[in-house]
């Protein structure tokens, strides 16, 4: 089982002064990610990834710690990479027989769904996730066949 989510809430980019690899969650981007733990701490997830924005990483940092896990950063889930190199590794995580969870950007998760799609799974949702929505890609044989996308609570 593969998990994705996109980043909880940073506030504007335009607006942050910073690099924006370092633009941390917002108040309610922190109480998006406490959601996001809540929802699944009893999914068997026993390794976390995500890119190494400091908004990804503050994602799935409250579960990753609740699970008594680390938090990887993994290229391919950087803003700006491949969906489909990262929906490879996700796979080959999968098929290692781990339950990943990957937080990562809103131009590299429609891009591994769509990759998933043109190699046969159906997508239950939209391609196109809002801030802190989330997936959970179910692997057979070493392929995704069914996506159903989680909509987020409103933190």
């Amino acid at each position: 089982m593969i998990h994705v989510v996109r980043h909880a809430d940073a506030g504007d980019r335009s607006t942050w002064e910073g690099p924006d690899t370092e633009r941390p969650l917002t108040p309610k981007g922190r109480r998006q990610a406490e959601a996001i733990a809540d929802a699944l701490i009893d999914s068997g997830i026993d390794t976390v990834w995500s890119s190494r924005y400091v908004r990804c990483r503050q994602t799935v940092e409250p579960l990753a710690s609740r699970l008594g896990l680390e938090v990887i950063d993994h290229d391919h889930l950087a803003e700006g990479s491949w969906g489909t190199d990262a929906l490879d590794a996700l796979l080959a995580e999968a098929d290692a027989g781990r339950t990943v969870l990957a937080c990562s950007h809103g131009d590299v998760i429609p891009e591994l769904l769509r990759a998933a799609v043109r190699r046969g799974a159906t997508l239950h949702g939209p391609e196109m996730p809002r801030k802190a929505d989330r997936y959970e890609l179910q692997v057979e044989n070493g392929e995704v066949t069914k996506i159903h996308h989680f909509q987020r609570t409103n933190g």
